[in-house]
């Protein structure tokens, strides 16, 4: 089926791997419906009544989609784990496609058409980041790894002019301005939200290219293992 000339696939993207939780629904090139909330509760209370809110706002059942898109992280243990639970078992119980999308890369989905090297950037704590430099303009081409360093060594990645994003500038865009001048482009703070609408288009193209993932192989990126 097409539709708009691109191929119709109901795809639910989901991102808990921050404070802000997100669920969101594509329909091929086509948004639907988007949740995105951040408030003081935890992502395992409210997960599952945003999904089904979603669906109920799209006249769909889980039933009714073609596959999910997770956020894997880096982020936050327990709600990386509490969103890639939640999907794989959806996925399962459904049969449906599963594809796990990098945290980083979902946010730096939302600035992709600039010509600048993005740089997405999370409050790692312990003095250290997650971060990882990506390439925008037709398309987002990833030019590091997610890492976990401190913010010195992410910031030496960069060569070129570059946009900086993420909720992790509230504590680190002085050292971001002492580098780069007082003028470093630094995002907008709406475009730090790892959104699923932005995780279920990143899934949406994978599959395009024939990727998916498995149920039982798809694992949360924690990029170190002591996360809370």
């Amino acid at each position: 089926m097409v539709a708009n000339g691109a191929l119709s696939m109901k795809i639910l993207g989901i991102d808990t791997s921050t404070p802000i939780g997100s669920v969101g629904l594509i329909d091929g090139e086509r948004f639907v419906a988007e949740h995105t909330l951040s408030i003081v509760k935890a992502h395992s209370s409210r997960l599952m009544p945003a999904i089904d809110q979603i669906l109920k706002w799209a006249d769909l059942t889980a039933h009714d989609l073609d596959a999910c898109a997770v956020g894997i992280g880096p982020g936050s243990f327990t709600g990386i784990r509490i969103g890639v639970g939640t999907v794989k078992s959806l996925c399962y119980a459904l049969k449906k496609p599963i594809i796990g999308v990098s945290t980083l890369e979902a946010i730096a989905y939302n600035l992709r058409y600039t010509d600048k090297l993005i740089c997405p950037i999370l409050d790692a704590r312990k003095d250290e980041v997650y971060g990882a430099v990506f390439r925008g303009g037709q398309s987002l081409v990833r030019q590091s790894n997610d890492l976990c360093v401190p913010i010195e060594t992410l910031l030496s990645q960069i060569d070129d002019a570059a946009i900086f994003v993420g909720d992790g500038l509230q504590r680190y865009a002085p050292v971001v301005k002492e580098q780069f001048g007082d003028n470093a482009p630094l995002a907008d703070p709406i475009f730090n939200v790892p959104r699923g609408a932005s995780i279920a288009r990143i899934g949406y193209n994978q599959l395009l290219n024939g990727e998916s993932d498995d149920y039982f192989s798809l694992t949360p990126n924690y990029v170190r293992d002591s996360v809370t």
